[in-house]
């Protein structure tokens, strides 16, 4: 296994496995743009096995892995001969409708990944409300704020079932003014962080710090996010399956389950 040098080695990569097979599947659809950040950090390596393609992606203490394969008998047999699957830990994802993933569910679990977390998809249309109040306490934090905002992220979310950004993509995110605070004097309160590409915007993370829950701060943020996208015709966000109490909040504001699911499996280097 190597590590990878241009993203044109993945898409070469891809193609190759594509060429040799008829039902074509894979949980990867980079963007140049994503390959080459994580090239530059020197994340990301690459193996083939039999008729497959493998990524594997450094993400703090563990791997994410990604996979290429001619068809769903192919993956099974040669995700067997992939070593760091006994030795390392590792997760994967599988995104889609939940009846397209029965073929590969079961590919992915005779390798010893076993299902971690679902998280649901959920979406609504543009917003129709008022603008938000100058006066609301939302503002745009600067780089200095960085290590505060991960590091109510990384306390707050999964990091093996979440994609937690690392420092640098918290401050090309502050960069590129898609990411909202709210303080109470000091202290940060509540972040909303977000990625608008031209008519859809996906929230990745909305939390409120556990001193300044019930003071409206999680509405603060929400509703001026909502409000300042004038453009975005189509919200998206994920949310854990199980956690009710996060789905009910979302649909508060008109977010709604569209039956597209995430399923995060686990190899068994990583406690449940």
């Amino acid at each position: 296994m190597g590590w990878v040098r241009s993203a044109q080695e993945v898409f070469d990569a891809m193609s190759w496995v594509k060429a040799h097979g008829i039902t074509f599947c894979t949980n990867i659809y980079p963007t140049q743009e994503k390959i080459e950040g994580w090239i530059a950090h020197n994340q990301l390596r690459a193996v083939r096995c039999g008729d497959s393609a493998f990524f594997l992606r450094r993400d703090r203490d563990f791997w994410r892995l990604d996979f290429c394969a001619p068809d769903a008998d192919a993956l099974r047999r040669d995700l067997g001969a992939l070593r760091q699957l006994q030795t390392e830990r590792v997760v994967s994802e599988l995104v889609g409708k939940a009846e397209t993933l029965d073929a590969l569910l079961p590919a992915l679990e005779s390798a010893g990944l076993r299902r971690y977390k679902c998280l649901a998809r959920m979406v609504r249309t543009a917003w129709k409300g008022t603008p938000a109040a100058p006066g609301d306490g939302v503002v745009l934090p600067d780089k200095r704020d960085a290590p505060s905002i991960l590091g109510l992220i990384e306390a707050t979310f999964d990091r093996f079932a979440e994609q937690i950004p690392t420092q640098e993509e918290i401050e090309a995110a502050i960069y590129s003014r898609q990411i909202l605070t709210l303080r109470c004097g000091e202290a940060l309160a509540g972040l909303l962080y977000y990625e608008t590409r031209g008519v859809t915007s996906t929230l990745r993370y909305w939390v409120v710090a556990p001193a300044f829950q019930g003071r409206s701060v999680g509405a603060a943020l929400m509703r001026h996010y909502l409000a300042t996208q004038e453009q975005v015709r189509r919200f998206v966000l994920w949310v854990d399956s199980d956690n009710q109490n996060a789905i009910s909040k979302y649909g508060h504001y008109h977010y709604a389950t569209d039956g597209v699911v995430d399923h995060v499996l686990a190899n068994e280097w990583i406690a449940q």
